[in-house]
């Protein structure tokens, strides 16, 4: 590994539950010398990556980094941001992918891949998505969100499809996808399609989003093969959007889901 590239990776260190390192304690956690370890910390200051509190001189995050932050949510559609891996995670589970965002009470496409040579495909329509319930996207959204948003989301639907939803079997519903992490539905929808989908996380921790894999019911997947498929990228996914996975969630995810291996399309 480069020197600039040891450098940058001591950024990774610092998280919403840790935004302020001193010397001692970067040292410890990056695992380096102190001599070393200073002389990163003072280049990256010098570069505006980081900076010093005047009263604890304990290091944090600089200015330098909310610019290109910035410019990078300008200048990069979310889109371009995820595309490759969207189309990695198609091509290993041979299926359709799909990230959509929540905005308001609807799902938007982000990106979308079909990666493999099937003939029978699930039908896929970027600019007439489905709404929240009833999908796996949905649930995953609902299973990480607060009581108020599932609260006016429940009437919200009510109000467009005219028909009551059970409110407790919804709550059930989504009390159990937060439990194991993700959502699958199979036939729900629409007959003869299933599909399994993870959320996806902002800057904050809160769930902006879901990924989903959504393939034919009669190829008969493992739901769980492919939430372990989906989990595994899950983190990266986040990170590209420039997000974090709540820790609460990680845990989930590398309790209860091992990878599996990379599946010929």
């Amino acid at each position: 590994m480069s020197t600039i590239a040891k450098a940058l990776n001591l950024l990774d260190l610092f998280t919403p539950a840790r935004p302020a390192i001193g010397l001692s304690d970067v040292q410890r956690l990056a695992g380096r010398d102190k001599a070393t370890v200073h002389r990163h910390l003072v280049a990256l200051s010098d570069a505006g990556f980081l900076e010093q509190d005047p009263a604890t001189r304990a290091y944090r995050l600089g200015h330098a980094l909310t610019r290109l932050a910035a410019m990078r949510a300008q200048t990069v559609p979310a889109g371009d941001m995820v595309s490759s891996l969207v189309e990695d995670i198609s091509r290993q589970a041979g299926e359709l992918v799909h990230l959509s965002q929540l905005r308001g009470f609807d799902l938007v496409s982000i990106s979308h891949a079909e990666v493999h040579d099937h003939p029978v495909r699930v039908t896929f329509d970027a600019a007439g998505l489905p709404p929240l319930f009833n999908t796996s996207s949905g649930k995953v959204i609902l299973a990480y969100s607060a009581q108020p948003f599932v609260s006016a989301a429940m009437a919200e639907h009510q109000v467009r499809s005219g028909a009551p939803l059970q409110n407790d079997a919804v709550l059930r519903d989504i009390e159990a996808v937060r439990a194991q992490g993700y959502a699958a539905t199979r036939d729900a929808l629409e007959q003869g399609v299933s599909s399994v989908a993870i959320p996806v996380f902002d800057a904050q921790g809160g769930v902006m989003g879901a990924c989903s894999v959504a393939y034919p019911t009669a190829r008969g997947h493992d739901p769980k093969e492919i939430a372990a498929l989906l989990i595994a990228r899950g983190p990266d996914l986040t990170a590209r959007l420039g997000g974090i996975v709540p820790t609460a969630v990680a845990d989930i995810w590398n309790e209860r889901h091992a990878v599996p291996e990379r599946r010929q399309p």
